[in-house]
């Protein structure tokens, strides 16, 4: 499943719509948080308001964990029996994961961009000690992408929930810095979606291992 350009963005941003009146009333919305936290735009985008009332269908995408401009979100094609996609990023999609039964995947977006399709380019990821280059490639204009080894998603994934701040140097000559500050727990479930759906076993959180001595 392809995540769309501005995903994260519109799940998190879309404006509430009369629509969602109803939908909440209907309990067709689906948020593993409480829904007084939960974004007016997630609220929306979830929604299903064409659901008949008295079977409110569950949306295929519910949002698992959101804190401090991260969010964690996974996709169900069957009403939330199963999960088919398991996501976490940040809002502003600089650094965004992804995990499904065919691969790991690291991505960065941004609606400025207007990449050519199939272009490629160097992306640097630096946070303290962990420093390194993945070679991106454009889905499409504002999107770019690179596949992942269980390995390399692990040690970026240890590396973010470590640090504080991270580097993002594409090529030589744009550098944005990203706030890690709230990732911890919105990775932490990412790594348990991966792992309960059988996508790929991401470990532990660094100092998050569970041990009754």
């Amino acid at each position: 499943m392809k995540i769309h350009q501005g995903f994260i963005a519109g799940i998190i941003t879309l404006s509430l719509l009369p629509a969602m009146a109803a939908a909440q009333a209907t309990g067709q919305v689906q948020d593993s948080t409480q829904w007084a936290q939960s974004p007016a735009g997630a609220r929306q985008a979830l929604a299903t308001p064409d659901a008949p009332a008295s079977a409110p269908a569950v949306p295929a995408m519910t949002i698992d964990e959101r804190h401090d401009g991260w969010v964690a979100i996974h996709h169900s094609p069957d009403h939330g029996l199963h999960t088919d996609l398991c996501i976490a990023g940040a809002e502003n999609e600089v650094l965004m994961l992804r995990a499904d039964a065919d691969s790991l995947q690291m991505r960065s977006a941004d609606d400025h961009w207007t990449l050519t399709p199939g272009s490629t380019g160097d992306m640097t990821v630096r946070i303290g000690a962990y420093q390194h280059v993945f070679h991106m490639q454009a889905n499409d204009a504002t999107t770019l992408s690179v596949d992942l080894k269980p390995q390399e998603m692990t040690d970026l994934l240890n590396g973010m929930e470590r640090g504080q701040r991270a580097s993002v140097e594409y090529g030589s000559r744009t550098v944005v810095d990203v706030a890690l500050g709230g990732s911890a727990p919105v990775l932490d479930r990412f790594r348990g979606c991966a792992e309960t759906n059988h996508f790929a076993d991401l470990g532990h959180a660094p100092g998050n291992r569970a041990n009754p001595f």
